[in-house]
Protein backbone atom coordinates (compact mmCIF):
# COMPACT_ATOMS: atom_id res chain seq x y z
CA UNK A 1 0.00 0.00 0.00
CA UNK A 2 1.33 3.57 -1.59
CA UNK A 3 1.07 6.15 1.66
CA UNK A 4 -0.07 9.11 0.06
CA UNK A 5 -1.50 12.45 1.51
CA UNK A 6 -4.79 14.91 0.27
CA UNK A 7 -4.80 17.96 1.99
CA UNK A 8 -7.83 19.44 0.76
CA UNK A 9 -8.83 23.23 1.11
CA UNK A 10 -12.41 23.39 1.50
CA UNK A 11 -13.73 26.88 0.70
CA UNK A 12 -17.28 28.50 0.38
CA UNK A 13 -19.88 30.40 2.10
CA UNK A 14 -19.85 31.17 5.17
CA UNK A 15 -23.29 30.42 7.22
CA UNK A 16 -25.08 33.24 9.42
CA UNK A 17 -27.64 33.23 12.20
CA UNK A 18 -28.88 36.52 13.20
CA UNK A 19 -31.03 34.71 15.56
CA UNK A 20 -33.77 36.82 17.79
CA UNK A 21 -33.62 36.39 21.34
CA UNK A 22 -35.59 38.03 24.20
CA UNK A 23 -33.28 41.09 24.66
CA UNK A 24 -31.89 43.74 22.18
CA UNK A 25 -28.57 43.99 20.92
CA UNK A 26 -26.61 46.79 21.73
CA UNK A 27 -25.88 48.70 18.85
CA UNK A 28 -22.21 48.01 17.55
CA UNK A 29 -20.00 48.67 14.43
CA UNK A 30 -21.11 46.46 11.65
CA UNK A 31 -18.90 43.05 11.58
CA UNK A 32 -16.06 43.27 9.27
CA UNK A 33 -15.75 40.37 6.78
CA UNK A 34 -13.49 38.16 7.38
CA UNK A 35 -9.81 38.45 6.31
CA UNK A 36 -8.98 37.04 2.96
CA UNK A 37 -5.98 34.91 3.01
CA UNK A 38 -5.40 35.28 6.45
CA UNK A 39 -3.77 31.37 6.39
CA UNK A 40 -1.42 32.97 3.75
CA UNK A 41 -0.64 36.04 5.62
CA UNK A 42 0.27 33.78 9.07
CA UNK A 43 3.30 32.47 6.78
CA UNK A 44 4.87 35.32 7.22
CA UNK A 45 6.10 34.37 10.57
CA UNK A 46 9.33 33.46 11.24
CA UNK A 47 9.80 29.19 11.10
CA UNK A 48 8.02 26.81 8.91
CA UNK A 49 5.21 27.73 6.61
CA UNK A 50 1.48 26.18 6.53
CA UNK A 51 1.93 22.76 4.66
CA UNK A 52 0.53 19.38 5.25
CA UNK A 53 0.79 17.39 8.50
CA UNK A 54 4.34 15.26 8.91
CA UNK A 55 4.72 11.91 10.41
CA UNK A 56 6.96 13.26 13.03
CA UNK A 57 8.13 10.39 14.23
CA UNK A 58 7.63 6.38 13.84
CA UNK A 59 8.56 5.56 17.87
CA UNK A 60 7.40 1.85 17.17
CA UNK A 61 8.71 1.02 13.35
CA UNK A 62 5.68 -1.56 12.10
CA UNK A 63 2.50 -1.26 11.60
CA UNK A 64 1.42 -2.01 15.14
CA UNK A 65 2.28 1.42 16.07
CA UNK A 66 2.79 3.18 19.07
CA UNK A 67 0.09 3.47 22.33
CA UNK A 68 0.90 7.39 22.96
CA UNK A 69 -0.97 8.98 26.33
CA UNK A 70 0.43 12.23 26.37
CA UNK A 71 2.40 14.88 24.82
CA UNK A 72 3.82 17.85 26.69
CA UNK A 73 6.01 20.79 25.91
CA UNK A 74 8.91 21.08 28.24
CA UNK A 75 10.06 24.48 26.90
CA UNK A 76 10.28 23.69 23.40
CA UNK A 77 11.02 20.46 23.49
CA UNK A 78 7.91 17.78 23.15
CA UNK A 79 7.91 14.85 25.63
CA UNK A 80 5.79 11.64 24.78
CA UNK A 81 4.43 9.11 27.24
CA UNK A 82 3.89 6.02 25.89
CA UNK A 83 2.49 2.45 27.02
CA UNK A 84 2.78 -1.17 25.54
CA UNK A 85 0.48 -4.02 25.54
CA UNK A 86 1.86 -4.45 29.29
CA UNK A 87 0.97 -1.70 30.64
CA UNK A 88 4.55 -0.61 30.89
CA UNK A 89 5.02 3.38 30.54
CA UNK A 90 7.94 4.92 28.56
CA UNK A 91 9.06 8.46 28.32
CA UNK A 92 10.32 9.56 25.01
CA UNK A 93 11.37 12.96 24.12
CA UNK A 94 11.62 14.10 20.39
CA UNK A 95 14.46 15.86 19.23
CA UNK A 96 14.15 17.99 15.42
CA UNK A 97 17.06 17.17 12.96
CA UNK A 98 19.60 19.76 12.28
CA UNK A 99 19.56 18.52 8.51
CA UNK A 100 15.35 18.54 8.22
CA UNK A 101 13.75 21.55 6.62
CA UNK A 102 10.00 22.69 6.92
CA UNK A 103 9.21 20.64 4.06
CA UNK A 104 11.08 17.46 5.13
CA UNK A 105 10.73 18.09 8.91
CA UNK A 106 11.30 15.00 10.95
CA UNK A 107 12.30 14.28 15.18
CA UNK A 108 14.18 11.32 16.07
CA UNK A 109 12.53 10.33 19.47
CA UNK A 110 15.22 9.60 22.31
CA UNK A 111 14.15 7.36 25.54
CA UNK A 112 14.54 9.08 28.66
CA UNK A 113 13.52 6.45 30.97
CA UNK A 114 11.21 3.27 30.53
CA UNK A 115 10.02 0.49 32.65
CA UNK A 116 7.16 2.67 35.41
CA UNK A 117 4.45 0.51 35.63
CA UNK A 118 1.03 0.79 37.44
CA UNK A 119 -0.62 4.06 36.74
CA UNK A 120 -0.19 5.48 33.93
CA UNK A 121 2.47 8.55 34.06
CA UNK A 122 1.32 12.23 34.75
CA UNK A 123 -1.78 11.65 36.80
CA UNK A 124 -0.07 14.20 38.25
CA UNK A 125 2.25 16.74 36.83
CA UNK A 126 3.49 20.27 36.81
CA UNK A 127 6.46 22.06 34.81
CA UNK A 128 8.71 24.81 36.17
CA UNK A 129 11.77 26.22 34.53
CA UNK A 130 12.84 23.59 32.31
CA UNK A 131 11.60 20.89 34.53
CA UNK A 132 8.84 18.00 34.53
CA UNK A 133 7.35 16.97 37.65
CA UNK A 134 5.21 13.66 37.75
CA UNK A 135 4.39 10.21 39.31
CA UNK A 136 5.84 8.00 38.50
CA UNK A 137 6.27 3.63 40.05
CA UNK A 138 9.05 2.22 38.66
CA UNK A 139 8.48 -1.18 39.70
CA UNK A 140 10.92 -0.65 43.28
CA UNK A 141 9.60 2.05 44.87
CA UNK A 142 5.94 2.47 44.16
CA UNK A 143 4.19 5.53 42.86
CA UNK A 144 6.49 8.36 43.50
CA UNK A 145 8.13 11.83 42.88
CA UNK A 146 10.06 11.99 40.04
CA UNK A 147 11.28 15.15 37.26
CA UNK A 148 12.75 15.70 34.24
CA UNK A 149 14.91 18.05 32.30
CA UNK A 150 14.47 16.27 29.31
CA UNK A 151 17.88 14.26 29.64
CA UNK A 152 18.01 10.38 30.66
CA UNK A 153 20.45 11.43 33.25
CA UNK A 154 18.34 14.02 34.50
CA UNK A 155 15.20 11.74 34.77
CA UNK A 156 14.91 10.59 38.08
CA UNK A 157 13.51 9.76 41.35
CA UNK A 158 13.09 12.44 43.61
CA UNK A 159 12.76 11.24 46.99
CA UNK A 160 10.95 7.92 47.91
CA UNK A 161 8.63 9.48 50.45
CA UNK A 162 6.90 6.27 51.68
CA UNK A 163 10.30 3.96 51.60
CA UNK A 164 9.33 0.39 50.05
CA UNK A 165 7.05 -0.59 46.91
CA UNK A 166 3.77 0.62 48.53
CA UNK A 167 4.57 4.29 47.15
CA UNK A 168 3.00 7.60 48.33
CA UNK A 169 0.96 8.46 45.15
CA UNK A 170 1.57 12.23 44.90
CA UNK A 171 -1.23 13.66 43.48
CA UNK A 172 -2.57 17.82 43.33
CA UNK A 173 0.55 19.45 41.92
CA UNK A 174 0.37 22.91 42.18
CA UNK A 175 3.56 25.40 41.97
CA UNK A 176 4.24 28.94 43.80
CA UNK A 177 7.04 30.26 42.36
CA UNK A 178 10.01 27.91 42.03
CA UNK A 179 7.86 25.60 44.76
CA UNK A 180 6.24 22.69 44.10
CA UNK A 181 3.29 21.40 46.37
CA UNK A 182 1.31 17.89 46.38
CA UNK A 183 -0.19 15.68 48.82
CA UNK A 184 1.62 12.59 49.63
CA UNK A 185 1.04 9.13 51.74
CA UNK A 186 4.19 8.73 53.78
CA UNK A 187 2.34 5.70 55.11
CA UNK A 188 2.76 6.96 58.65
CA UNK A 189 0.94 10.70 58.57
CA UNK A 190 -1.51 9.82 55.95
CA UNK A 191 -2.62 11.86 53.50
CA UNK A 192 -0.47 15.45 53.56
CA UNK A 193 0.80 18.49 52.30
CA UNK A 194 4.26 18.53 50.78
CA UNK A 195 6.57 20.50 48.96
CA UNK A 196 10.07 20.07 47.46
CA UNK A 197 12.47 22.23 45.48
CA UNK A 198 13.42 19.35 43.21
CA UNK A 199 16.15 17.58 45.55
CA UNK A 200 15.27 15.00 47.88
CA UNK A 201 16.39 17.13 50.96
CA UNK A 202 14.23 19.90 49.56
CA UNK A 203 11.87 17.55 49.65
CA UNK A 204 9.83 17.18 53.20
CA UNK A 205 5.65 16.79 54.54
CA UNK A 206 4.93 20.47 55.43
CA UNK A 207 2.82 20.13 58.31
CA UNK A 208 0.87 16.74 59.72
CA UNK A 209 -2.55 18.63 60.07
CA UNK A 210 -4.64 15.54 60.56
CA UNK A 211 -2.58 13.90 63.24
CA UNK A 212 -2.05 10.17 63.07
CA UNK A 213 -2.16 7.68 59.79
CA UNK A 214 -5.74 9.05 58.27
CA UNK A 215 -4.60 12.31 57.09
CA UNK A 216 -6.12 15.88 55.98
CA UNK A 217 -6.36 14.88 52.73
CA UNK A 218 -6.00 18.53 51.12
CA UNK A 219 -7.39 19.74 48.02
CA UNK A 220 -8.25 22.89 45.48
CA UNK A 221 -4.91 24.73 45.87
CA UNK A 222 -4.87 28.27 44.70
CA UNK A 223 -2.49 31.06 45.20
CA UNK A 224 -4.01 33.85 47.18
CA UNK A 225 -0.58 35.80 47.34
CA UNK A 226 2.92 35.76 45.97
CA UNK A 227 4.37 33.42 49.17
CA UNK A 228 0.85 31.51 50.53
CA UNK A 229 -1.40 29.39 48.97
CA UNK A 230 -5.22 28.43 50.32
CA UNK A 231 -6.55 24.77 50.12
CA UNK A 232 -9.07 22.82 51.90
CA UNK A 233 -8.18 20.33 54.64
CA UNK A 234 -10.05 18.42 57.55
CA UNK A 235 -7.66 17.88 60.48
CA UNK A 236 -10.17 15.82 63.15
CA UNK A 237 -11.29 18.79 64.92
CA UNK A 238 -12.98 21.55 62.40
CA UNK A 239 -14.14 19.17 59.63
CA UNK A 240 -13.09 20.13 55.93
CA UNK A 241 -12.40 24.05 55.87
CA UNK A 242 -10.27 26.52 54.71
CA UNK A 243 -6.01 26.69 54.99
CA UNK A 244 -3.57 28.68 54.75
CA UNK A 245 0.31 27.73 53.91
CA UNK A 246 3.39 29.28 53.48
CA UNK A 247 5.38 26.12 53.03
CA UNK A 248 6.23 26.04 56.79
CA UNK A 249 4.94 24.06 59.49
CA UNK A 250 4.68 27.79 61.70
CA UNK A 251 2.33 29.21 58.34
CA UNK A 252 0.14 26.31 58.09
CA UNK A 253 -2.73 26.87 60.07
CA UNK A 254 -6.70 26.70 59.63
CA UNK A 255 -7.70 30.35 58.15
CA UNK A 256 -11.04 30.23 59.94
CA UNK A 257 -13.64 27.66 61.45
CA UNK A 258 -16.67 28.95 59.03
CA UNK A 259 -18.98 26.20 60.37
CA UNK A 260 -17.77 25.29 64.24
CA UNK A 261 -17.20 22.50 65.37
CA UNK A 262 -16.80 18.63 63.87
CA UNK A 263 -19.13 19.67 60.81
CA UNK A 264 -17.41 20.58 57.88
CA UNK A 265 -18.78 23.87 55.98
CA UNK A 266 -17.47 21.56 52.60
CA UNK A 267 -15.23 24.58 50.94
CA UNK A 268 -16.13 24.40 47.08
CA UNK A 269 -13.62 24.99 44.19
CA UNK A 270 -11.40 27.64 45.61
CA UNK A 271 -10.79 30.73 42.46
CA UNK A 272 -8.31 33.36 42.70
CA UNK A 273 -10.24 36.78 41.26
CA UNK A 274 -7.63 38.43 41.75
CA UNK A 275 -4.45 38.76 43.75
CA UNK A 276 -5.24 38.67 47.66
CA UNK A 277 -8.90 37.35 47.02
CA UNK A 278 -10.17 33.86 46.54
CA UNK A 279 -13.79 33.65 46.16
CA UNK A 280 -15.35 29.87 47.09
CA UNK A 281 -19.16 28.60 47.87
CA UNK A 282 -19.40 27.33 51.74
CA UNK A 283 -21.57 26.40 54.40
CA UNK A 284 -21.72 27.73 57.79
CA UNK A 285 -24.80 25.98 58.74
CA UNK A 286 -26.69 29.07 59.24
CA UNK A 287 -27.39 30.18 55.43
CA UNK A 288 -26.90 27.25 53.50
CA UNK A 289 -24.28 26.95 50.72
CA UNK A 290 -23.60 30.60 49.78
CA UNK A 291 -20.36 32.78 48.45
CA UNK A 292 -17.40 33.45 50.31
CA UNK A 293 -14.20 35.20 49.91
CA UNK A 294 -10.87 34.72 51.90
CA UNK A 295 -7.70 36.61 51.85
CA UNK A 296 -6.02 34.43 53.99
CA UNK A 297 -7.13 36.10 57.45
CA UNK A 298 -9.37 35.22 59.63
CA UNK A 299 -10.69 38.80 59.21
CA UNK A 300 -10.76 38.61 55.71
CA UNK A 301 -12.81 35.62 55.53
CA UNK A 302 -16.62 35.95 55.46
CA UNK A 303 -20.00 35.60 53.69
CA UNK A 304 -20.36 37.82 50.48
CA UNK A 305 -23.58 37.47 50.07
CA UNK A 306 -26.98 35.76 51.37
CA UNK A 307 -28.15 35.24 47.97
CA UNK A 308 -30.79 32.45 49.06
CA UNK A 309 -32.07 33.81 52.51
CA UNK A 310 -31.99 30.99 55.25
CA UNK A 311 -30.57 27.71 55.70
CA UNK A 312 -31.09 26.25 52.09
CA UNK A 313 -28.83 28.43 50.48
CA UNK A 314 -28.08 29.24 46.87
CA UNK A 315 -26.06 26.61 45.98
CA UNK A 316 -23.24 28.53 44.18
CA UNK A 317 -20.77 27.10 42.14
CA UNK A 318 -21.51 23.05 42.20
CA UNK A 319 -19.02 22.88 39.53
CA UNK A 320 -16.59 24.14 37.42
CA UNK A 321 -18.47 24.35 34.20
CA UNK A 322 -20.89 26.66 36.12
CA UNK A 323 -18.32 29.25 36.52
CA UNK A 324 -15.51 31.43 35.20
CA UNK A 325 -13.57 34.78 35.82
CA UNK A 326 -13.64 37.85 33.84
CA UNK A 327 -12.03 40.58 34.65
CA UNK A 328 -11.56 40.05 37.97
CA UNK A 329 -14.94 39.18 38.27
CA UNK A 330 -16.61 35.81 39.05
CA UNK A 331 -19.56 34.15 37.16
CA UNK A 332 -21.35 31.84 38.63
CA UNK A 333 -24.85 29.91 39.05
CA UNK A 334 -26.97 30.75 41.68
CA UNK A 335 -30.29 30.02 43.19
CA UNK A 336 -31.86 32.90 45.23
CA UNK A 337 -35.11 30.92 45.50
CA UNK A 338 -37.00 33.63 43.53
CA UNK A 339 -35.63 33.48 39.72
CA UNK A 340 -34.48 29.65 39.70
CA UNK A 341 -30.92 28.62 38.64
CA UNK A 342 -29.58 31.73 36.81
CA UNK A 343 -26.22 33.66 35.95
CA UNK A 344 -24.89 35.73 38.66
CA UNK A 345 -21.69 37.51 38.90
CA UNK A 346 -19.41 39.16 41.59
CA UNK A 347 -16.22 41.25 42.60
CA UNK A 348 -16.48 39.67 46.00
CA UNK A 349 -18.45 42.41 47.52
CA UNK A 350 -21.83 42.44 48.42
CA UNK A 351 -22.77 45.45 46.19
CA UNK A 352 -20.84 43.67 43.43
CA UNK A 353 -22.76 40.53 43.98
CA UNK A 354 -25.94 40.61 41.74
CA UNK A 355 -27.97 38.52 39.39
CA UNK A 356 -27.12 39.46 35.76
CA UNK A 357 -29.88 38.83 34.11
CA UNK A 358 -33.33 36.71 34.85
CA UNK A 359 -33.24 34.90 31.49
CA UNK A 360 -36.26 32.28 32.05
CA UNK A 361 -38.46 34.54 34.50
CA UNK A 362 -40.27 32.38 37.08
CA UNK A 363 -38.81 29.80 39.55
CA UNK A 364 -37.86 27.16 37.08
CA UNK A 365 -33.82 28.94 35.94
CA UNK A 366 -31.89 28.85 32.63
CA UNK A 367 -29.30 27.13 34.28
CA UNK A 368 -26.47 28.36 32.68
CA UNK A 369 -23.61 26.26 31.89
CA UNK A 370 -20.22 25.93 29.91
CA UNK A 371 -18.68 29.49 31.38
CA UNK A 372 -16.18 30.49 29.18
CA UNK A 373 -14.63 33.68 28.66
CA UNK A 374 -15.05 35.75 25.65
CA UNK A 375 -12.53 38.13 25.08
CA UNK A 376 -13.54 40.15 28.08
CA UNK A 377 -16.99 39.10 28.24
CA UNK A 378 -19.29 35.72 28.75
CA UNK A 379 -19.97 32.74 26.73
CA UNK A 380 -22.06 30.16 28.31
CA UNK A 381 -25.28 28.09 27.17
CA UNK A 382 -28.74 29.11 28.64
CA UNK A 383 -32.59 27.88 28.04
CA UNK A 384 -34.76 30.36 28.34
CA UNK A 385 -38.46 28.12 27.66
CA UNK A 386 -38.65 29.45 24.22
CA UNK A 387 -35.74 28.76 22.06
CA UNK A 388 -33.96 25.83 24.21
CA UNK A 389 -30.64 25.35 25.09
CA UNK A 390 -28.80 27.60 22.89
CA UNK A 391 -25.39 29.86 23.02
CA UNK A 392 -25.45 33.08 24.98
CA UNK A 393 -23.20 35.95 26.04
CA UNK A 394 -22.64 38.75 28.49
CA UNK A 395 -20.93 41.57 29.64
CA UNK A 396 -22.06 41.62 33.22
CA UNK A 397 -24.95 43.18 32.99
CA UNK A 398 -29.04 42.78 31.36
CA UNK A 399 -28.98 45.21 28.74
CA UNK A 400 -25.81 43.06 27.61
CA UNK A 401 -26.95 39.55 27.75
CA UNK A 402 -28.38 38.58 25.25
CA UNK A 403 -28.70 34.66 22.97
CA UNK A 404 -26.24 34.84 20.24
CA UNK A 405 -28.12 32.52 17.61
CA UNK A 406 -31.21 30.30 17.98
CA UNK A 407 -28.86 27.47 16.28
CA UNK A 408 -32.00 25.01 16.92
CA UNK A 409 -35.18 27.11 16.10
CA UNK A 410 -37.80 26.96 18.44
CA UNK A 411 -37.78 25.17 21.46
CA UNK A 412 -35.38 22.83 20.19
CA UNK A 413 -32.14 22.68 22.33
CA UNK A 414 -28.43 22.71 20.33
CA UNK A 415 -26.91 21.71 23.91
CA UNK A 416 -23.47 24.32 22.70
CA UNK A 417 -20.29 23.30 24.39
CA UNK A 418 -17.75 25.66 23.71
CA UNK A 419 -13.99 26.19 24.14
CA UNK A 420 -11.98 29.73 24.41
CA UNK A 421 -9.39 31.33 21.70
CA UNK A 422 -7.67 33.86 21.39
CA UNK A 423 -11.19 36.50 20.56
CA UNK A 424 -13.53 34.15 19.62
CA UNK A 425 -14.90 30.77 21.20
CA UNK A 426 -15.89 27.76 18.94
CA UNK A 427 -18.42 25.46 20.15
CA UNK A 428 -20.02 22.26 18.99
CA UNK A 429 -23.81 22.50 18.49
CA UNK A 430 -26.93 20.51 17.25
CA UNK A 431 -29.10 21.95 14.65
CA UNK A 432 -31.78 20.06 11.93
CA UNK A 433 -30.28 21.78 9.08
CA UNK A 434 -26.80 20.98 9.75
CA UNK A 435 -26.30 18.12 12.47
CA UNK A 436 -23.42 18.32 15.13
CA UNK A 437 -21.25 20.76 13.62
CA UNK A 438 -18.48 23.52 14.98
CA UNK A 439 -19.96 27.43 15.36
CA UNK A 440 -17.79 29.93 16.11
CA UNK A 441 -18.82 33.53 17.85
CA UNK A 442 -16.56 36.82 18.65
CA UNK A 443 -19.28 37.71 20.92
CA UNK A 444 -21.72 39.69 18.61
CA UNK A 445 -25.02 38.07 16.96
CA UNK A 446 -23.66 39.14 13.30
CA UNK A 447 -19.96 37.28 14.25
CA UNK A 448 -21.66 34.10 15.82
CA UNK A 449 -21.94 31.58 12.47
CA UNK A 450 -21.62 27.87 11.49
CA UNK A 451 -17.93 27.47 10.58
CA UNK A 452 -18.27 24.70 7.78
CA UNK A 453 -21.20 21.96 7.34
CA UNK A 454 -18.12 19.75 7.56
CA UNK A 455 -20.63 16.28 6.89
CA UNK A 456 -23.15 18.28 4.51
CA UNK A 457 -26.83 17.85 5.35
CA UNK A 458 -28.71 16.62 8.82
CA UNK A 459 -25.40 14.31 9.59
CA UNK A 460 -23.51 14.84 12.29
CA UNK A 461 -19.27 15.05 11.85
CA UNK A 462 -19.42 15.36 15.65
CA UNK A 463 -20.07 12.20 18.31
CA UNK A 464 -22.38 13.13 21.17
CA UNK A 465 -19.28 13.43 22.89
CA UNK A 466 -16.82 14.64 20.88
CA UNK A 467 -13.19 14.50 21.57
CA UNK A 468 -11.58 17.92 23.28
CA UNK A 469 -10.08 20.40 20.15
CA UNK A 470 -7.35 22.16 20.28
CA UNK A 471 -7.36 26.27 20.48
CA UNK A 472 -4.13 27.49 19.08
CA UNK A 473 -4.46 31.32 19.02
CA UNK A 474 -7.09 32.34 17.40
CA UNK A 475 -7.98 29.01 15.63
CA UNK A 476 -9.45 25.64 16.09
CA UNK A 477 -7.37 22.35 15.42
CA UNK A 478 -9.70 18.98 16.14
CA UNK A 479 -11.04 15.45 14.27
CA UNK A 480 -14.36 15.28 11.95
CA UNK A 481 -16.38 12.73 10.57
CA UNK A 482 -17.72 12.89 6.88
CA UNK A 483 -18.32 10.23 4.74
CA UNK A 484 -15.61 10.13 1.81
CA UNK A 485 -12.59 10.53 4.09
CA UNK A 486 -13.93 9.03 7.59
CA UNK A 487 -12.66 10.68 10.93
CA UNK A 488 -9.72 13.12 9.96
CA UNK A 489 -7.37 15.86 10.89
CA UNK A 490 -9.54 19.36 10.71
CA UNK A 491 -7.77 22.88 11.53
CA UNK A 492 -9.75 26.16 11.43
CA UNK A 493 -9.01 30.14 11.82
CA UNK A 494 -13.47 30.29 12.03
CA UNK A 495 -13.94 31.01 8.45
CA UNK A 496 -15.08 28.19 5.94
CA UNK A 497 -12.87 28.69 3.22
CA UNK A 498 -10.07 28.79 6.21
CA UNK A 499 -11.41 25.48 7.34
CA UNK A 500 -9.18 22.51 6.02
CA UNK A 501 -8.50 18.69 6.20
CA UNK A 502 -6.17 16.51 5.90
CA UNK A 503 -6.46 12.43 4.61
CA UNK A 504 -3.89 10.84 7.01
CA UNK A 505 -5.24 7.71 6.13
CA UNK A 506 -6.69 7.77 2.45
CA UNK A 507 -10.36 6.95 1.89
CA UNK A 508 -13.29 6.60 4.49
CA UNK A 509 -10.92 4.78 7.03
CA UNK A 510 -10.23 6.95 9.99
CA UNK A 511 -6.83 8.06 11.42
CA UNK A 512 -8.88 9.17 14.31
CA UNK A 513 -6.22 11.95 15.33
CA UNK A 514 -6.07 12.50 19.24
CA UNK A 515 -3.75 14.06 22.05
CA UNK A 516 -2.92 17.07 20.48
CA UNK A 517 -0.45 19.34 22.25
CA UNK A 518 0.98 22.74 21.07
CA UNK A 519 4.88 22.78 21.26
CA UNK A 520 6.77 25.73 19.73
CA UNK A 521 6.24 26.79 16.04
CA UNK A 522 4.17 22.70 15.66
CA UNK A 523 1.13 21.21 16.78
CA UNK A 524 1.71 17.87 17.94
CA UNK A 525 -0.93 14.48 17.33
CA UNK A 526 -1.20 11.25 17.29
CA UNK A 527 -2.87 9.25 14.28
CA UNK A 528 -2.80 6.31 12.37
CA UNK A 529 -2.42 6.63 8.65
CA UNK A 530 -2.95 2.53 7.98
CA UNK A 531 0.67 2.13 7.55
CA UNK A 532 3.03 3.53 10.51
CA UNK A 533 0.01 2.78 13.13
CA UNK A 534 -0.80 5.08 15.67
CA UNK A 535 2.17 7.58 15.69
CA UNK A 536 3.24 11.10 16.50
CA UNK A 537 2.45 13.52 13.55
CA UNK A 538 3.19 17.22 13.28
CA UNK A 539 1.29 20.49 11.93
CA UNK A 540 3.13 23.94 11.91
CA UNK A 541 1.20 26.64 13.84
CA UNK A 542 1.18 29.17 10.65
CA UNK A 543 -1.45 26.89 9.59
CA UNK A 544 -3.31 29.29 12.15
CA UNK A 545 -3.98 32.85 12.26
CA UNK A 546 -1.37 35.21 12.34
CA UNK A 547 -3.01 36.06 15.53
CA UNK A 548 -2.21 32.64 17.07
CA UNK A 549 1.15 33.54 17.72
CA UNK A 550 1.78 32.95 22.09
Amino acid sequence: MNRRHSWLRLAGACVLFAACGPVEEPAEEAASAPEQGVLEAAHERPGCTCQPPVLAAEITPGAAGTNVRTIFDLDGTPLVNTEDGTGTNSLWKLVEREDSECGGSRWDAVLLRGGFIGLPLFVAFAIEDGTLYFTADDGVHGAELWKTDGTPEGTVLVEDIQPGGGGSQPLNFFLLGKTLYFTADDGEHGRELWKSDGTARGTRLVEDIFPGPLGSVPLGMVRVDDEHLLFTADDGEHGREVWKSNGTRSGTRLVEDIRPGLMSSEPGTLVQVKPGMVLFAANDGEHGQELWRSDGTPGGTRLVEDIRPGPEGSAAMVNSTQFAVVKRSLYFLANDGVHGDELWRSDGTPGGTRLVEDIRPGPEGSEPGGLKPLDGQLFFSADDGTHGREPWRSEGSAGNTLMLADVFPGPGTSSPSGFSARGKVYFYAVSPEFGHELWVTDGTRRGTHLVKDIRPGPANAFAADPNDPLPVGGGLILSAFEDEHGVELWWTDGTEEGTMMADLFPGPANSDPINFSRVGEWVFFTADDGVHGREVWALPVACFPKTGGR
